[in-house]
């Protein structure tokens, strides 16, 4: 008989949240066993997920979940193909690394889901954002010699449309910034190989398919909260934790994983005929994402010089990360906003939240690269896109069968489905190059004909979040509501959209889940 598997604490999940607690649970003082458990192979040896170039081909391949939406009715029944990452590092070895961190005001609604937790607020989790072995810079610091000839002029066309100046990473994002990035010399930083792992026991190809429990009889369920004991492996082994189990299977692996260990919408388990561990209709329930739409444009008169695969811009040092170097920051006018919220029913604290003075609902972004290898990198193409950071949609996860293997539960995005997501997408198109079979959008084009553009081509960005949000299926311990010793940790703790990119917050809630679970274990 094999020996029986166990560990202080499991991890399920060896991405970026995974790998940062792994690290510090087993380097906290008492030195606990960690196992970590990725259902990926660890790429280091035969993936570059290092270079620029080396980790953007790796969209589509084996270390990409690749998970399918089902076909959603308001983006013409189109099924999108979501990247996730799946392998030691998660999307840490797939992302593009900006580093935006959203504003102040995000992280208050933050706070509120969490009961008034001050540590779900900006000045708590900023603190979490400094000191790491993760390094950040900004694309001027990267390297003298990386100065895009288009970036001055684009700052200077935005000032002249009234958009200011403002500091990148410090809690207002209205206005011009400069980029930051997790590039350092034009290396990605995969979280495992720069938080340490030595000492976690790390097995990889190792997918779970569900979470067990000590004992789940009806007289035992009666006494108290079922406890969480171990997970079963896909293969039939079982691993056994002594203290806790920490979920970190990402927004779109962890309600689902959820539901097949008996946690979840008691209607949905049972005709799935899951047992019910406990009733808790949040998980899955609710999902969010980034929402964008690309645009190509071709530069005149060519060669211009401008953008990139043009000879004067061959020195490395512009491909030492992606290829921009200010991102900018709007609002949406108040009567545009008013009416959305509106005719979304939009009432309350969430309202006034969203009508607060300075919220942020665009990214806009120009890429001096096309971006596409059907297309040619010959300096004469640029790309925008125009990116929704405060999404209204509100998708869902679930499983499709009691046997669902991870990568196959539904899920329905519902991209573009309400009247807020109309008016920052709105703003920002201009005269182009359309994609095959379309029209060119101008300055002419009406809101039908942009509406209609955008159901055609929008695209998720990857950034998922929210499917077991803080102060709805967790505590503010990120604990599990209605068990014991399961807590989660990725993107699904998200209690609300946040206006940046989401490695930033996910390293500062992965540190402070961290701390969270050293304290509690000296308790």
């Amino acid at each position: 008989m094999a020996p029986e598997l166990s560990a202080d604490y499991i991890i399920v999940g060896g991405g970026l949240a995974g790998c940062v607690l792994a690290s510090r649970l087993a380097h906290s003082p008492s030195k606990p066993s960690v196992l970590l458990l990725e259902a990926g192979p660890d790429p280091s040896p035969t993936h570059d997920v290092v270079t620029p170039f080396g980790g953007f081909v790796l969209q589509g391949s084996e270390l990409d979940w690749q998970y399918r939406t089902a076909p959603t009715p308001t983006t013409l029944n189109r099924t999108h193909t979501l990247t996730a990452g799946k392998s030691l590092g998660g999307g840490s070895s797939l992302n593009y690394g900006g580093w935006s961190r959203g504003d102040v005001a995000d992280y208050d609604i933050w706070r509120q889901y969490a009961g008034d937790d001050q540590r779900w607020s900006y000045a708590d989790l900023e603190q979490h954002g400094f000191d790491g072995p993760t390094l950040i810079t900004s694309v001027a610091a990267s390297d003298p010699k990386r100065k895009y000839p288009l970036g001055e002029p684009l700052r200077q066309a935005w000032k002249e449309l009234g958009v200011g100046e403002t500091a990148a990473c410090e809690g207002r994002n209205r206005g011009v910034s400069e980029w930051f990035e997790s590039w350092i010399d034009g290396n990605r930083q995969p979280v495992h190989q720069v938080y340490p792992l030595d000492g976690v026991t790390v097995m990889t190809g190792t997918p779970v398919a569900k979470v067990l429990f000590a004992d789940t009889t009806s007289t035992s369920l009666s006494s108290g909260p079922p406890t969480a004991n171990g997970v079963l492996l896909q293969d039939g082994r079982q691993v056994f934790a002594r203290k806790e189990i920490i979920l970190s299977a990402g927004a779109l692996g962890t309600p689902a994983l959820l539901q097949a260990s008996g946690i979840g919408p008691a209607p949905l388990l049972s005709s799935l005929s899951i047992p019910v561990i406990y009733d808790s209709p949040a998980v899955g329930a609710v999902y969010f994402d980034h929402f964008a739409c690309y645009q190509l444009f071709k530069l005149h008169p060519f060669p211009t010089g401008l953008a990139l695969g043009h000879p004067d811009l061959a020195d490395p040092a512009f491909y030492k990360g992606p290829q921009f170097d200010c991102v900018v920051n709007q609002g949406v006018p108040r009567p545009l906003l008013e009416a959305a919220l509106d005719a979304d029913g939009i009432t309350g604290p969430e309202r006034a939240a969203l009508l607060a003075p300075g919220r942020c609902f665009i990214e806009n972004l120009l890429f001096y690269h096309p971006y596409d290898p059907k297309l040619p990198v010959d300096g004469s193409l640029v790309v925008s896109y125009v990116l929704l950071t405060l999404p209204s949609l509100r998708g869902r996860i679930s499983l499709s069968n009691q046997g669902a293997k991870p990568g196959q539960q539904h899920i329905e995005p519902n991209y573009f489905a309400t009247a807020l997501a109309a008016p920052p997408l709105y703003t920002a198109c201009v005269t182009e190059v359309p994609p095959p079979g379309l029209e060119p959008l101008t300055a002419e084009s009406s809101d039908a004909d942009i509406e209609a553009r955008i159901r055609a081509v929008g695209v998720a960005h990857f950034h998922a979040a929210g499917s077991c949000r803080v102060g709805k299926a967790l505590n503010a311990e990120m604990l599990v509501k209605g068990v014991d010793r399961l807590r989660v940790c990725d993107t699904s703790v998200f209690p609300a959209p946040v206006g940046g990119h989401p490695q930033a917050s996910m390293y500062a809630v992965a540190e402070m889940a961290a701390e969270m679970i050293v304290a509690g274990a000296h308790t």
